[in-house]
């Protein structure tokens, strides 16, 4: 695989920078990252380091060694070589061990001063946020930029269709979320990509690597860079860590991030010292999640939460047991979720207990509040019936089901 032809374009009030890839897999292909003209002065025209993270994932699938005609970070090609490559080698079976060499590389360090973090409105990006933004006192680690990111999280990119509809729902969801960095007076910097048509595998496998190669193409803002991790404190990454195993690079973030970093650029795991419910907690009542809090990963063009995904169910459900969850009822359809999602998705979690650390930790709070759930053999039964029920009968009579079965 190859990294060539460094170039930037000016297209109304957007800039690109770009590259092309050519790949024995994919073949010659444009791999770019837009920003607005305001924030142009962001992107780095000197280094492919972003780029060469971005693909660093596609090259080891397909066993090719990746070299780049360009400029790179001394310290991140020492890194990637040495201890990247073996780390997604032993923890992702279908990684193939490459080598990874430049035309150039360079220790400089940038003139920079920015401190970011991406915001999406989520658990992870709010509790990152209120630590280092609302509770810091060190101006060198509070956060004084958000950095908004189309790498994956708005939808695939194996298509042109699905990489229209991607970047609809980026800037649909910037233009929501954007009013709460606009409050506390910070820029939100949009980044749009198709870096998520080299990842066919979905976001959720690759996210740390695609974010970090976002944050990269971005270097000449920032000096430190708070990567909000996937939800599982330190222990649960140890305790469940065969039940992200091949699954999410979020199993190896405290290890990786420091080792994507650069001579200008720091990126810091932040958010492991919490579990998910501790998060949920933590944040419950700081006011702006109150207005902005945006969890949802439903496929639908609206950046709305749905209320019936996973990441909705497991926010409302633990909103429930704290007793919460009427408090968010302007940013949940609670109604919905109660009707169409609430029983099963609890039955699932009390199925799934001892081998997913989510389900763990709110079957645990709900012993720790003493909510009554069903019981481990009547959920592996309704489960069971949903799930026969979906495969054999009408939507309208698996709804009618899950209303007449309800929580005791």
């Amino acid at each position: 695989m190859k990294i060539y032809n460094l170039k930037t374009i000016k297209n109304d009030n957007n800039v690109r920078l770009s590259v092309s890839i050519d790949s024995e897999k994919l073949g010659c292909k444009e791999l770019w990252f837009s920003t607005s003209e305001k924030f142009a002065h962001g992107l780095c025209e000197t280094r492919l380091d972003g780029f060469l993270v971005g693909v660093i994932f596609p090259a080891m699938q397909y066993g090719e060694n990746i070299h780049v005609e360009g400029c790179v970070s001394s310290k991140l090609i020492f890194n990637l070589n040495n201890y990247v490559v073996p780390i997604l080698m032993a923890f992702f079976s279908s990684c193939k061990r490459i080598e990874i060499t430049a035309t150039e590389t360079n220790s400089e360090q940038f003139d920079c001063s920015g401190v970011g973090t991406g915001f999406s409105g989520g658990v992870d990006s709010f509790c990152t946020v209120f630590d280092h933004y609302d509770l810091v006192q060190d101006p060198s680690y509070k956060i004084n930029s958000f950095l908004f990111l189309n790498v994956g999280s708005n939808g695939r990119g194996r298509t042109e269709e699905e990489l229209l509809f991607a970047g609809k729902k980026f800037y649909s969801r910037h233009d929501y979320l954007r009013k709460f960095p606009n409050e506390l007076g910070l820029d939100f910097i949009p980044l749009d990509s198709n870096l998520h048509s080299f990842h066919p595998w979905g976001h959720q496998l690759t996210h740390s690597l695609t974010s970090v190669s976002g944050a990269l193409v971005m270097q000449n803002i920032y000096r430190k860079y708070f990567y909000a991790s996937g939800g599982l404190s330190y222990l649960e990454l140890f305790k469940f860590h065969e039940f992200l195993l091949n699954r999410d690079t979020a199993l190896i973030d405290p290890i990786l991030l420091p080792l994507l970093s650069t001579e200008s650029i720091d990126f810091i795991s932040d958010g492991a010292q919490y579990s998910r419910v501790e998060k949920i907690l933590r944040i419950v009542d700081y006011e702006p999640v109150r207005r902005y809090l945006n969890v949802c990963v439903h496929y639908g063009e609206s950046y709305e939460n749905c209320s019936v995904c996973s990441k909705c169910c497991r926010t409302l459900m633990t909103l429930n047991l704290i007793g919460k969850l009427d408090e968010f009822s302007h940013l949940f359809d609670i109604r919905k979720y109660k009707k169409k999602a609430e029983l099963e998705y609890v039955c699932q979690q009390v199925v799934r207990q001892n081998k997913d650390p989510f389900a763990q930790a709110v079957v645990k709070l709900a012993k720790e509040k003493g909510i009554k759930l069903p019981s481990p053999l009547i959920s592996y039964f309704l489960v069971f019936l949903f799930n026969f029920a979906r495969a054999s009968l009408p939507l309208a009579v698996l709804s009618k089901i899950k209303t007449m079965l309800k929580l005791g």
